[in-house]
């Protein structure tokens, strides 16, 4: 455990976050609503404990044997299993419990996103606090800190839209609500694969080790680029994803069945 890796991630992570919030217009959040996910996001992390070990379980009823695979299909099951399956689902809950409690306050699709920022804020400031060791370590992990923070807010952004296309009547809510869980999974399982799961580095055969040292320096690079595109990119659309408004029209369908 590691109190410095977490204060680390604090003040990281709660610069972005609250540069995000700043971006909402016409105004923003309320203090309790920017906080609370935070709190559900430390809780995630202990509710994917006990998923990961369901996981390992089932995986294990199934019969799965690691050495008669390729060491990639060993690095992408290991990263599945432990992380990208459990974590995401946790996150995905505490997201969803998030926004029923918010639900008649939330006014807008980049709140969502603010919702799931807040979770993966909070799941990382955990994390940090559990894994952190040594200061080699804190700067490393400091280089993909906003991981977990870019995978709430693309789920919290594709569970807004869904929202958003069901009060519209345009576009499919399923397809978004299944993109919610699938992107993060799959890029939190793919970095796994590349970084804390990889196989590779843990062969005794030189060659291997050499490849997973490749796959790590190059993923690590590929991620740490990604989370700041990401980043941007919510940054950028701050204000549109603010105009996609849901109060409105959820008053606007009220007035309607009224009027029937």
């Amino acid at each position: 455990m590691d109190i410095l890796s977490m204060v680390v991630a604090i003040v990281v992570l709660g610069i972005l976050y609250k540069r995000m919030i700043d971006r909402e217009v016409p105004e923003k959040i309320g203090t309790l609503q920017a906080l609370v996910p935070v709190g559900l996001g430390v809780a995630s992390l202990v509710l994917s404990f006990f998923l990961m070990i369901g996981s390992g379980l089932l995986l294990t009823f199934c019969g799965y044997v690691r050495d008669a695979h390729p060491v990639w299909v060993q690095s992408l099951v290991a990263a599945f299993i432990v992380a990208g399956l459990p974590e995401e689902i946790a996150k995905f809950l505490m997201i969803a419990i998030t926004i029923l409690l918010f639900r008649k306050r939330i006014r807008n699709v980049y709140e969502y996103v603010l919702i799931g920022a807040g979770v993966g804020a909070g799941f990382t400031v955990f994390e940090e606090f559990l894994y952190g060791s040594g200061l080699a370590v804190i700067i490393f992990r400091l280089f993909l800190i906003a991981l977990h923070m870019i995978f709430g807010m693309i789920m919290g952004y594709y569970l807004g839209k869904a929202r958003f296309q069901k009060m519209s009547g345009k576009g499919s809510v399923f397809v978004n609500y299944v993109l919610a869980f699938i992107i993060p999974m799959a890029l939190h399982t793919a970095h796994d694969a590349c970084t804390g799961m990889n196989m590779y580095l843990q062969s005794d055969n030189d060659a291997l080790e050499d490849i997973g040292i490749i796959i790590g320096i190059v993923g690590t690079i590929i991620f740490f680029v990604l989370q700041f595109t990401i980043l941007k990119q919510f940054w950028k659309n701050a204000e549109k994803y603010s105009m996609m408004t849901l109060i409105r029209q959820e008053n606007a369908a009220e007035d309607a069945a009224q009027n029937l």
